[in-house]
């Protein structure tokens, strides 16, 4: 049995890896409770999700400050653990309107060579509960890719992120709340790869 730390206040995050993990021995831990208060035994496993808001209104070079601080919490963590696995917003490949999008992928590049590190990579995690709901049909409509909990709980192993996309980036000068970077996010553009 596997000690595995999950950090995050994410629901479906929590519930996805809860069931992955049902003979492990699990933690659970708020981001933001870990960042500013670090004290941490060792673990087998560590499971990170989760960032400040706040960079949503920040501007640039403040993004770029938080990079290096985020990178040092990582340093951190792998400390404390055998193998971490970052999860990251999914990242298109061709256009990209979303400051998330633009700190993950400068994260990425920075900490993409550590050792015993993982990234995870996926569209929106969907559960059954989920297609019962209004936003389901709205993001089906938009046709937004997304990921099955089922399917990520069995193939986790294919969403391991092996090189990072680099598209194109418009409007990151503009200030927004989580709300506006959503709505910003569904003109993102990705490009299907077509199997030789």
């Amino acid at each position: 049995m596997s000690k595995i730390l999950i950090i995050g206040s994410s629901y479906i995050i929590k519930s996805t890896f809860k069931k992955k993990y049902l003979i492990d021995e699990l933690t659970f831990i708020n981001f933001r409770q870990l960042w500013n208060k670090r004290e941490l035994q060792q673990f087998d496993k560590i499971i990170l999700s989760g960032f400040h808001r706040k960079i949503l209104n920040k501007n640039k070079h403040i993004i770029n400050t938080y990079i290096e601080e985020y990178n040092d919490f990582i340093l951190y963590l792998l400390k404390h653990c055998t193998e971490l696995y970052l999860i990251s917003t999914f990242i298109p490949n061709k256009v990209s309107f979303s400051r998330v999008v633009f700190f993950y992928q400068n994260l990425l590049i920075k900490i993409f060579s550590h050792k015993n590190m993982y990234v995870l990579s996926f569209p929106k995690i969907i559960d059954s509960g989920f297609k019962e709901k209004i936003s389901y049909r709205i993001l089906n409509f938009f046709k937004i890719s997304l990921t099955e909990q089922d399917y990520l709980i069995k193939h986790t192993e294919k969403f391991i992120l092996k090189q990072i996309s680099k598209p194109r980036y418009f409007f990151l000068k503009i200030p927004r709340n989580m709300f506006l970077e959503r709505l910003l996010r569904i003109l993102d553009v990705n490009l299907e790869k077509k199997d030789a």
